[in-house]
Formats: C-alpha cells, sequence, structure tokens
C-alpha cells in the first residue's frame, strides 16, 4: 500500500537523522534497542518532516500473518447515545476527551468520525451495520447518558470506552482515578485542618463513576479517623438546594467535596463564608483557573488511552468482547482554587495526597507523536 505523497519516506528521514533506516523504523516503533534520547530526537524529525503511522499498512501486515487478505480500515467512530446529536457536546469532560481522542487518532494515522445512535433510530444493531458497512472496524464507546447496555455485533469491532457507564458488555476502558481523585481531596482539607469533611453527591452520578468517588471518600476519611456518617449526603436523583443546606446544618461540616458548582454559592447564601466556614472541593471541575479548588480530571489523556486500546487491538486483529477486559486507570490533577483555605496546619497530608495522584505540571500536557 502506498503512503499520502506528503508523507516521508524512512530513507528520508534516515538522511536527515543522520542514521539508518532500520534505526529510523525501529525508533518510530519505539523499539528498545534505540535508546529513549535517539527515539525521541528521530521521532521529532519525522514529525516536523510530517510523518505519521499508516494504520492500512500496520492491518494489512496483521492481516497477511493470520492468512486473512487486507482490509481498508482507516476510520475509528466516536459512538455518542445521548437524546440529540450534540448533546455530548454539551459536557467539558466528554469535549475534552474527544480532543485527545482525535488528536491520539490522527497522530496514529486514524480518523475519528462521529457517529450518534439517534440515526440508527436508536437501534445498536441498526448502528453496527451501518459502521460494518463503511469499512469501520474500532469504536470508542463515548460516555452514555444512563448507565447500561449496547447490543452492537461486537464481534465485528475492535472497541474501547470511556468512564464506566456502559455496563455490558466489559469493554477495554480508560477512566480517571477517581478513588484517588477523592481520597486527595479529603487529605488536602485535613491540611488544611478541616475535620469534619462531608460529601454531598447524588447515589445517581457516583453510579456514574461505578461509586468510586463515595468508596474513595468513604476509605480515606476511615484512614485519617474522620469518619462520620452524618457527613454523608447522598440523595438519590441530586443534590438541591433546600435539602442540603438542611444537611449542612445538621451535620456541620467545616469541608464539602462534591461535584455541583453552585454549592459555593448555596453556603454563601445560608450566611456561611467559604472558605473560611466551609471549604470546597470540585470533583469534576471544568476549569484550572481556580475558582473552585478540586480535581481537574485528565480527560484528553483518558480519549488518547482508549485510542491507543482500540489501535493495539487492530495491530493485533483482535475483535469482539475481550475476555479479560483491560482498565487504563490516568491520575487527574489537583487545582488550588479559592474555595479552599491556603493555610496549611498539616503539611504530612499534602505529601499523603501527593503519592496518591502522581501528576504534576500542565494539567493538558502534549500527547506522544508516535503510537506506541
Amino acid at each position: 500500500m502506498r503512503r499520502h505523497s506528503n508523507t516521508p519516506s524512512l530513507g528520508r528521514i534516515a538522511e536527515q537523522a543522520g542514521v539508518s533506516r532500520a534505526a529510523v523504523s525501529m525508533a518510530l516503533r519505539n523499539h528498545p534497542r534505540i535508546p529513549a534520547s535517539t527515539r525521541e530526537r528521530i521521532q521529532s524529525i519525522a514529525k516536523d518532516m510530517g510523518w505519521k503511522p499508516n494504520p492500512l499498512l500496520a492491518e494489512a501486515m496483521s492481516a497477511i500473518r493470520a492468512g486473512q487478505p487486507p482490509i481498508d480500515r482507516v476510520t475509528l467512530a466516536w459512538v455518542t447515545t445521548g437524546a440529540h446529536r450534540n448533546e455530548w457536546k454539551e459536557s467539558a469532560f466528554d469535549l475534552r476527551c474527544h480532543e485527545g481522542a482525535k488528536e491520539r487518532a490522527d497522530n496514529a494515522g486514524y480518523r475519528l468520525e462521529t457517529f450518534w445512535l439517534g440515526d440508527a433510530n436508536n437501534n445498536p444493531e441498526r448502528l453496527g451495520d451501518i459502521l460494518y458497512n463503511r469499512g469501520i472496524s474500532g469504536m470508542l464507546i463515548s460516555p452514555l447518558r444512563d448507565p447500561g447496555t449496547l447490543s452492537l455485533q461486537w464481534e465485528r469491532f475492535a472497541a474501547a470506552t470511556v468512564a464506566h457507564t456502559l455496563i455490558t458488555p466489559r469493554l477495554h476502558s480508560a477512566n480517571d482515578n477517581h478513588v484517588a481523585s477523592a481520597r486527595v481531596c479529603v487529605a488536602r482539607m485535613h491540611a488544611c485542618g478541616r475535620r469534619r469533611i462531608g460529601f454531598a453527591l447524588s447515589a445517581k452520578l457516583d453510579h456514574r463513576v461505578a461509586d468510586l468517588w463515595s468508596a474513595g471518600y468513604l476509605l480515606e476519611t476511615f484512614e485519617e479517623g474522620l469518619a462520620d456518617p452524618k457527613l454523608l449526603h447522598r440523595p438519590e436523583e441530586s443534590v438541591d438546594e433546600a435539602t442540603f443546606i438542611r444537611w449542612v446544618k445538621k451535620a456541620k461540616p467545616d469541608g464539602v467535596i462534591g461535584t455541583n458548582r453552585q454549592i459555593p454559592q448555596w453556603l454563601k447564601t445560608a450566611g456561611l463564608r467559604v472558605p473560611q466556614d466551609v471549604a470546597y472541593a470540585n470533583l469534576d471541575l471544568n476549569s484550572t483557573a481556580g475558582e473552585h479548588a478540586g480535581i481537574f480530571q485528565d480527560a484528553r489523556a483518558i480519549g488518547a488511552g482508549a485510542i491507543d486500546m482500540i489501535a493495539g487491538q487492530l495491530l493485533r486483529h483482535e475483535r469482539g468482547v475481550p475476555e479479560k477486559p483491560k482498565t487504563s486507570i490516568i491520575d487527574g490533577h489537583w487545582i488550588d482554587g479559592a474555595t479552599m483555605p491556603k493555610k496549611i496546619h498539616h503539611p504530612e497530608f499534602i505529601e499523603r495526597a501527593k503519592n496518591m495522584l502522581h501528576n504534576v505540571g500542565d494539567p493538558e500536557p502534549n500527547r506522544p507523536v508516535v503510537y506506541d
């Protein structure tokens, strides 16, 4: 199969880098025989020259090794299931996840195209037929609006998902480190001298992350000797202002962890100062600007990680529901913000938090150039 005319050959890259063609080939595949510094230099030169991996060739070679004729498969599907075509764009997490997936797919030589279940009359099998007839063999399932199942012809596809909303079948997935995120919020509040740390999150929203946020909160408060059942506010459907304030007045938390961005304003309306009286940490920040403190999920890396899983399956010529699904856990980033006190009373808990989430620096780091 021929590369596009604007893609440089291995020979041209080798000439520019001053190495052999074999060294270029191994460097672009991240082969350990090539020193890391040399690999990075060659990959940088290749990128500057416009090189991209050829997924058609990779899959053709995989098919040849399996004794099957090569088939052109270059488009990957981003599958959405909302009530309307662009509902997924209303979620900041989904948008960042898609950006990371699209960038990673592009850098790996694929093209990511959006497919909405509504265009198939909300019939998953019909959507599967559409994708299959288009020659698409790889799909990324975006977060479902409601946790549940999709009855696609999975044996036709290499697939992965993000988040925990696809209950069945269980696919390879990439997700935030939700347990560590909640534990870090507790530890950070404890470092600021808060001991009555509340958790305000609906059961419905917690279910979307397989109840891992509440699991992390309960584990960390128990570990730090701060556990108190009265500090858990977990209504079934949603956290609303009236019931939230009633809980605050009864439980008297000096810190609250949740996802509702209105909580600081509710506290202020009730006559409480934020963060002097009640601190607040958000488990799912939309911004790193510092208006609120909390966790900024690295959704771009999560999307990129899911693409890696799909590309790996395609290269190995794997299709269908995996026998042993793998989950890639991506650390989020703690963001200091105005809803948390600046004074640290217990620095040892800052160190404890740093040991739970290892990401530091830019929350949106550059993604790798070459699929590895």
